[in-house]
């Protein structure tokens, strides 16, 4: 039987959507779990008894570690998930601590990038697709990070160049939000600390540019979780 994923949480309206969605439909138990605040590595379950790891995205950054002790945690965690070969997603705050955790340099602050926009595809890609090629994505993030030591840069746009990155076969990062769905955005909306964000000219437009490429949206989250869930499998 394969054992569960552990997601991590870091605020309550940045939720697992279509990531949860996917590993439900393939067969995978998985738990939440936010140990933002916490100091004690025993909030965090041992590793031996996942099957993969996912760390969603935040407000804060991935370096607050006196502010939320429990980055440090987390950071902990993915060194050794990569060390075990357990498959392991980071998703936009998630994607930063995943590299910042393994030796890449965090950027705070110097990529506003909110709104439906293109990433452009690097390297062919059984997720992202051919080399040369874009993709419609969700950005909401400011901070930037470098890729890792030994990992494939998959995609990019001139204000991030890491908007995507591979470690072997069990690593992988966007700095994009996969995740979201419709109902997902709309809850964002309602968020004062999402909305507040916004540029008003974005406000204006986000829903119906979502709704406009959500099907291309739906089909890579579904590619690429279900990439992962075929590793979560795989490891058992």
């Amino acid at each position: 039987m394969t054992r569960p994923v552990l997601i991590i949480q870091h605020v309550p309206w940045e939720k697992p959507a279509l990531l949860g969605e996917t590993l439900t439909a393939d067969g995978i138990d998985w738990a939440r779990r936010i140990v933002l605040d916490s100091h004690n590595p025993t909030d965090l379950p041992p590793l031996e008894s996942l099957s993969g790891i996912a760390i969603l995205g935040g407000p804060m950054g991935a370096l607050d570690f006196e502010e939320h002790p429990g980055l440090a945690l987390e950071a902990a965690l993915v060194r050794a998930a990569v060390d075990a070969d357990v498959p392991l997603v980071g998703i936009c705050l998630g994607h930063q601590i995943v590299a910042a955790a393994l030796g890449a340099t965090l950027h705070p602050g110097v990529a506003h990038e909110i709104g439906v926009g293109d990433v452009s595809i690097l390297v062919d890609d059984p997720v992202f697709g051919p080399a040369g090629s874009s993709q419609p994505v969700l950005h909401w993030h400011g901070d930037v990070v470098d890729a890792p030591a030994g990992a494939t840069v998959l995609a990019s746009t001139p204000l991030t160049p890491n908007q995507a990155f591979r470690i072997g076969t069990t690593v992988f990062g966007t700095q994009f939000h996969l995740e979201v769905d419709r109902p997902t955005l709309d809850e964002w909306l309602g968020i004062p600390a999402m909305a507040n964000d916004l540029d008003p000219a974005v406000r204006a437009t986000i829903g119906a540019d979502f709704d406009r490429v959500e099907n291309d949206l739906r089909a890579l989250a579904t590619s690429a979780f279900g990439e992962f869930a075929a590793a979560v499998h795989h490891r058992g």
